[in-house]
């Protein structure tokens, strides 16, 4: 199913992520939205331009989430992804506890 206009998660969509890194605050849209199988953004900081997809398996008792990202820009984009795995799972973490049901 893809997400029409009006939903969160329809393509097109644009926020300002609020990440774990202080002071890094990318501009966000949704490139990509698939559910519930797969969901892509892109993002841009500064120099640096980001993008993320996220592919969704049942797994018992919700789902499984697969990653991959990369970054682009100032010649060092390539070491900022490396670099970048921890804060990106720490926000995948973050936002899969805010989906939970209270």
């Amino acid at each position: 199913m893809v997400a029409v206009d009006g939903d969160a998660t329809a393509v097109g969509t644009t926020w300002t992520d609020i990440t774990v890194v202080p002071g890094v605050r990318p501009r966000m849209r949704t490139t990509e939205s698939t559910c519930p199988l797969r969901w892509v953004e892109i993002g841009s900081f500064g120099p640096f331009r980001a993008e993320l997809t996220l592919a969704f398996e049942p797994a018992p008792g919700g789902s499984t989430v697969t990653a991959d990202f990369a970054v682009q820009g100032a010649g060092v984009g390539r070491f900022v992804t490396r670099g970048s795995g921890p804060a990106i799972a720490a926000d995948l973490r973050r936002a899969a506890a805010n989906l939970r049901p209270a």
